[in-house]
């Protein structure tokens, strides 16, 4: 969100964000909270903000989740206490046959990593 591509990540022209991640980040935009994604949030102009609303597609591609939605509820249902950011995050990146990226180890949560191993 800062605008600078972070170290570690591949050079890639294909970069997507589950629709339940883009989501969280349109939650935050329209009702800031007092956490991590909020402070960062708050940092961005009015037109950065607007990048995220309305994402370039040739940046940042949002994904219609419809093609995996069942992989989704299948991945809940296997791992449990899972809700549909987690799945879809999941079955996205089966899909996609990508790595998954995140912010900070923070942000990944035990049951995504567990089931991200497993899967």
């Amino acid at each position: 969100m800062g605008g600078s591509w972070p170290s570690g990540l591949p050079d890639t022209e294909d970069v997507l964000l589950p629709t339940s991640r883009h989501w969280r980040l349109l939650q935050r935009v329209h009702a800031p909270g007092d956490g991590q994604l909020s402070r960062l949030l708050a940092t961005l102009s009015p037109a950065d903000r607007d990048t995220i609303r309305f994402p370039h597609p040739e940046v940042l591609q949002v994904a219609d989740a419809r093609p995996f939605l069942d992989k989704a509820a299948e991945i809940a249902a296997r791992f449990g206490g899972t809700g549909w950011l987690t799945a879809e995050t999941l079955a996205a990146g089966l899909t996609y046959g990508r790595a998954l990226w995140f912010g900070t180890e923070r942000n990944v949560g035990r049951l995504l990593a567990t089931a991200a191993d497993d899967l």
